[in-house]
């Protein structure tokens, strides 16, 4: 008795669901006959009429799929040799299909699009498993199937390219009518190839060469617009980050950002449009982040002034000017939200999310001012509102299938993150986590643990470590109207001293007998103190408390130097602190209390306070 095998079944009835799920669409499904891994072509239809798309399926049908654990895909087993060949050797595109029986649905891969799959062809293993997604069924997802269609020619095309003899192409050009079109169409897939390469300089650290080929695009008589503004968008990358390594102070930074909107305002005066657009968000995104700097130095300047007996015509001065800068900033923030709202119903929108992320990191700077100066119901408020901003940028992204756009809506999100249990931490997590391309879902998940780590007090790799304390002062020197831009005045000089300094912690921790007091008072240092109100410009005495030494220098530093030099390091009773030991708070107070009479005793001595006439 002839009976049939189960397989047969099995194949049989993958076929019929196939076969079932093809008609639906009105396309048309051929058999092939006695290839090497290839069982059927298809052809696509549009309203009963060949659209001259095709592509060819390899089908497995199963009743009992080798489903993951989540069941986020089916595991299908290849060959290396078939892999190789679907993967990089076809010159048409192809499908790998898998018929679950038992459920009666199609899933769909494109392994000519598979990154990980090219990856893995140079291993020695002799077959390969690859992972067809669940959410890849058909006929449902017909749609994002020809998108991935139109890449798998795009793909195909780039390696006929550059197999492609230069004699042969060059000879096959005189078949194409539109010669300038054909120029100008590989002048921009040249450039859009530029772009990738100087990105990958980027990544690298390689500024230079990124900005001379910048240059190149931008200077270029056939480059588009579209990839003109590209460039700039990467050379803005660029100068950003040379200036944050550079340890310049934050305003810098938004100088950055205002002069990179400048320049793409002038590169799309007569359009595009969406590119129009884009740029007036960012340059008023870059204002809003200049107020929100100043009004940052000014409130630094502010509680110096009141915490340490500070003039308080200057404390009511900064006073003033800060309530104006609220109501410019309000304003300013307004008009970001206002450009916001018309970028969602902008009808060629898709770019436009990415410059709405910026208004919410201009942000970030005066939201870190209203939770220190403890006006929690403002910042709480700016807060949310942000993230809306954030949520809007992702919106479009998700419409306009730029994901790129939705990873920085989440890093956005983690500016106005407080921590784990805010809005927006949840919002970034959830949002991070729902990214459909593996490496993007990747990097966004790993900006997010890098905000946890930082609140954490963590170091993250590749996170700028600056002079904290230079930061600070130099902003109150700037809300004082002291320009510190040049390193070499004799009054920044002083401020630098003055940074370096504000905390002897560092001496101090050498010994428990030691102090440090302000010596000599010279002009630059008696005009901080009047204007910044830092007291730690002027020389600086190291005393022994036990044995009544003293030794005076211009930095603290070399005071000790020539200090230890002297009297430490032949001295029996050198009693140095514990390592964890801090110079501030109780520990900062103690030592004051047990100095003072010794301080006092200095009064009139030339190891006390006194005014010099040159620095």
């Amino acid at each position: 008795m002839i009976t049939r095998s189960p397989e047969h079944d099995t194949d049989y009835a993958g076929q019929l669901l196939l076969r079932s799920a093809i008609a639906s669409l009105g396309w048309r499904l051929s058999p092939i006959e006695n290839d090497y891994g290839i069982d059927f072509s298809v052809q696509v239809f549009h309203d009963r009429f060949p659209s001259g798309a095709w592509f060819h399926i390899q089908l497995k049908s199963s009743d009992s799929p080798a489903y993951s654990a989540d069941g986020s895909f089916v595991s299908h087993q290849l060959s290396l040799d078939h892999a190789r060949h679907y993967a990089t050797e076809m010159r048409a595109p192809i499908f790998l299909v898998h018929a679950d029986i038992q459920k009666k649905r199609i899933l769909w891969h494109c392994p000519q699009l598979d990154a990980n799959l090219t990856l893995a062809l140079n291993g020695s293993g002799k077959t390969i498993a690859i992972r067809i997604p669940t959410n890849q069924q058909f006929p449902d997802d017909a749609a994002q199937l020809l998108s991935d269609l139109k890449a798998i020619y795009s793909v195909l095309a780039s390696r006929e390219i550059v197999a492609t003899s230069s004699q042969a192409f060059e000879s096959s050009l005189m078949h194409f009518p539109n010669q300038d079109e054909l120029r100008s169409k590989y002048q921009e897939k040249c450039d859009v190839l530029n772009l990738q390469r100087i990105s990958d300089l980027c990544r690298n650290k390689q500024h230079e060469e990124a900005k001379a080929r910048i240059n190149s695009i931008l200077t270029g008589l056939d480059s588009i617009i579209e990839v003109k503004f590209q460039a700039h968008v990467q050379l803005k990358s660029i100068r950003y980050s040379e200036t944050l390594m550079s340890g310049v102070q934050e305003d810098s930074l938004f100088k950055v950002f205002l002069s990179h909107a400048q320049d793409i305002r002038e590169l799309t005066r007569h359009g595009p449009n969406y590119l129009k657009f884009h740029s007036l968000i960012v340059k008023k995104a870059a204002e809003l982040g200049i107020l929100g700097f100043e009004d940052s130095c000014l409130y630094m300047a502010q509680v110096q002034h009141l915490q340490i007996g500070g003039d308080p015509a200057s404390a009511l001065g900064m006073y003033i000017r800060r309530s104006a800068l609220s109501k410019l900033i309000s304003a300013k923030y307004s008009q970001c939200a206002r450009l916001a709202r018309y970028a969602s119903v902008f009808p060629d929108r898709w770019f436009l999310g990415r410059a709405i992320t910026e208004v919410v990191n201009a942000t970030a700077v005066y939201f870190i001012t209203l939770r220190s100066e403890g006006q929690v119901q403002y910042a709480d408020s700016l807060a949310r509102s942000a993230l809306h901003l954030c949520q809007l940028a992702a919106w479009i992204g998700e419409e306009t299938e730029d994901f790129n756009g939705i990873v920085l809506a989440v890093i956005s999100s983690l500016v106005i993150a407080e921590n784990q249990n805010s809005d927006a931490f949840r919002w970034a997590q959830n949002t991070a986590t729902a990214i459909k391309q593996p490496l993007l879902r990747k990097d966004a998940l790993d900006c997010i643990d890098k905000a946890i780590s930082r609140w954490e007090g963590k170091h993250v790799d590749g996170d700028y470590v600056g002079d904290n304390e230079w930061q600070v002062i130099r902003k109150m020197a700037n809300a004082n109207g002291i320009d510190t831009t040049d390193e070499n005045a004799p009054l920044v000089r002083s401020l630098r001293i003055a940074a370096r300094d504000n905390n002897p912690e560092r001496v101090l921790i050498k010994c428990e007998h030691l102090l440090a007091t302000p010596g000599a008072i010279g002009p630059n240092a008696r005009l901080l103190a009047a204007k910044v109100n830092i007291q730690t410009a002027s020389s600086k005495v190291i005393h022994c408390i036990l044995h009544n030494y003293h030794e005076e220098g211009k930095e603290l530093d070399s005071a000790y130097q020539a200090f230890r030099a002297k009297y430490c390091d032949s001295c029996p009773d050198s009693s140095p602190r514990p390592p964890d030991w801090k110079f501030r708070g109780v520990a900062r107070r103690a030592l004051e209390a047990q100095s003072i009479d010794f301080v006092r005793r200095l009064a009139g001595t030339r190891f006390g306070r006194r005014m010099t006439p040159e620095d």
